[in-house]
């Protein structure tokens, strides 16, 4: 059927327009298989009781479990207790201790000979609200645009 009202021409389209069209469609794909997710969780679950019932039930496989479970039980208790006492250890190792020490805090005349400045030049520099600092090769400040001393 052939319909001259309908224009099918899809290399007149752009890159940008097609690739755009295509990947609007591969997400609303994406969008209809995410509402199919409760109907597959649900066969999925399914599947996995029937699995289950088959190995564990028919098959008695809960026999091979009921050997190992003192095992595992043993395994458990072991991994609980090493841990418990790593950590009454290091409670006793620590207890009066502290634990945190705060940081020195340091002054403007530090910064300022740091830096080869001087403090009233340091006041300046904060209340500016853009400098640009130009470092030497040494670390030191070469010069310091954006900035007026005698502000």
């Amino acid at each position: 059927m052939n319909n001259p009202l309908i224009i099918d021409r899809p290399e007149l389209q752009s890159n940008v327009h097609r690739y755009g069209w295509a990947f609007i469609t591969f997400i609303f794909w994406l969008f209809y298989v995410y509402l199919w997710l409760p109907l597959m969780t649900l066969v999925a679950w399914w599947i996995g009781a029937e699995l289950f019932n088959i190995h564990f039930i028919e098959l008695h496989g809960y026999a091979g479990l009921h050997d190992k479970l003192g095992l595992y039980g043993a395994i458990i208790f072991i991994i609980s207790a090493i841990l418990i006492g790593w950590a009454k250890i290091e409670h006793l190792r620590f207890k009066d201790k502290p634990r945190r020490k705060g940081s020195v805090a340091v002054t403007d005349k530090e910064i300022a000979k740091k830096y080869n400045l001087q403090e009233s030049q340091l006041a300046h520099l904060r209340l500016e609200k853009s400098v640009i600092v130009h470092f030497s090769e040494k670390g030191t400040i070469a010069r310091i645009t954006g900035f007026s001393p005698s502000n």
